[in-house]
């Protein structure tokens, strides 16, 4: 697991997602990408690796994020528009940081 960046301890983990056809995204890209999306300066990135040998994306936030859906929304459509083929589960909000 390579953390891209300290996360605060009172954030949560709420989307990750995969890169199709060999793509990546940088962690200074991904986290400005997450903050316009969230609408906060209050958000964190980190790059993991599945179990199956495959990069995950998580996002975290403060738990008190005020439009989870609508970030999630944006974020989608933000990196539609920029030409990445993703698979991304849904909202979760509830997982602490550290976990």
């Amino acid at each position: 697991m390579a953390d891209l960046e300290k996360h605060d301890p009172i954030s949560v983990r709420w989307l990750s997602f995969r890169l199709r056809n060999g793509q990546s995204i940088g962690p200074e890209k991904l986290k400005a990408v997450w903050s316009d999306a969230a609408e906060t300066n209050s958000c964190s990135v980190r790059r993991e690796h599945g179990p199956d040998g495959h990069v995950v994306y998580v996002l975290y936030a403060s738990r008190g994020l005020p439009m989870p859906r609508r970030a999630e929304l944006r974020l989608r459509s933000m990196l539609e528009d920029a030409g990445y083929a993703f698979t991304m589960g849904a909202i979760a909000g509830g997982h602490p940081a550290g976990g």
